[in-house]
């Protein structure tokens, strides 16, 4: 696959915003980004008994960090990592941002995160590990540029601009126990097998299972009670992200309901989804916020006690807000981020006159 020049991603704006919600799309500051090795740290140590409940290891920022046989982070040396497969790598890439970048979300998310990871701290005693929020239009072609064919044909890596990393609103993480070991998921961060990473796998044990669905009602019950939404991607069990814009709203109930154990969409929805999505666009993807609450009332009839002891409620925010969609949102470069000193990567024209 030929790799398209950085002229082809500069100047990306977001062009699915809700327009009666936001006449444009807005642009994402330095203040907007929050640094979450501190971002509300003294307070989510305070409600976790003295521990921190997150854990930052900003993934692309390193070329060291492989999994041991025990499916444990370790630090190798050059020549280990050298010989280390892809699959042993957390890094499945290549070093893509400056080594001493730091782990930035947008608050919305961050505040997401922080509500999410407290919850699991309190309720399980697991520690959530943050392996990459913010990934600049910039950090992101330097990913492309690094990936396999595969990984692009996969789904496993976006295209520069057209993802809601490159805004901020995106979160990669995975959990440890008490005693440090990574939980359960039945894979690891940014696994190469795309079946295996969909939240819809059967070939993982049940435990693992189990595990996912822990921390994806931890992510929901979090968005709900900070009055926002969240709609998990489908098809990364690690990746949770606000919905795109009303398109997605089928998507933070197909969460929920995947949560206590309902499948949303039959397999006659799955297949239209996937042979035929004129149709399902029609179907699922033409809501208005009203509709979204009619369908999630009807999904959830007869199961709100179960609802709301994953979520400690039964009915998402009554009231639309522009910052339920990461689609209002436009895409950040590290050029708008170079003088706050929050830029992931060494901008182009710096490259060129060192």
């Amino acid at each position: 696959m030929n790799r398209k020049p950085w002229s082809a991603f500069t100047g990306i704006t977001s062009k699915s915003f809700v327009c009666d919600l936001v006449p444009a799309a807005r642009t994402v500051t330095p203040d907007d980004l929050m640094d979450m090795a501190e971002y509300r740290r003294e307070e989510r140590i305070a409600a976790c008994g003295g521990k921190d409940p997150i854990l930052i290891r900003l993934a692309y920022a390193q070329d060291k960090w492989v999994y041991d046989a025990r499916g444990d982070v370790v630090t190798a040396d050059n020549a280990a990592y050298a010989k280390a497969t892809r699959e042993e790598r957390v890094n499945k890439f290549g070093l893509a941002y400056r080594r001493d970048a730091k782990f930035l979300l947008h608050k919305i998310l961050a505040d997401i995160v922080v509500g999410a990871a407290v919850h699991l701290h309190q309720t399980q005693g697991w520690t959530t590990v943050l392996y990459d929020g913010l990934r600049t239009v910039n950090g992101a072609y330097n990913l492309y540029l690094k990936a396999q064919d595969s990984d692009m044909e996969s789904g496993l890596l976006s295209l520069p601009g057209q993802s809601a990393h490159n805004k901020g609103l995106a979160c990669d993480s995975m959990m440890l126990d008490s005693s440090g070991r990574e939980v359960d998921m039945g894979a690891h961060f940014d696994h190469l097998d795309m079946v295996v990473n969909s939240r819809l796998c059967d070939k993982i044990s049940a435990s693992a299972k189990q595990n996912r669905l822990v921390r994806e009602a931890a992510f929901l019950r979090s968005a709900f009670s900070q009055g926002l939404l969240i709609a998990p991607l489908r098809n990364e069990f690690w990746d949770d992200r606000p919905p795109e814009n009303r398109e997605d709203l089928w998507r933070v109930l197909d969460s929920a309901a995947r949560c206590i154990g309902i499948n949303l969409l039959t397999q006659e929805d799955e297949a239209m989804r996937k042979t035929n999505h004129a149709a399902f666009t029609e179907k699922w993807e033409r809501w208005s916020y009203a509709d979204f609450l009619k369908h999630w009332q009807q999904t959830f009839r007869g199961h709100e006690k179960a609802l709301e002891k994953i979520l400690d409620t039964v009915m998402p925010p009554p009231i639309e807000k522009p910052e339920f969609y990461h689609g209002n949102y436009n895409h950040i470069y590290d050029e708008q981020l170079k003088a706050s000193g929050k830029n992931l990567t060494v901008i182009p024209s710096e490259a060129e006159g060192s």
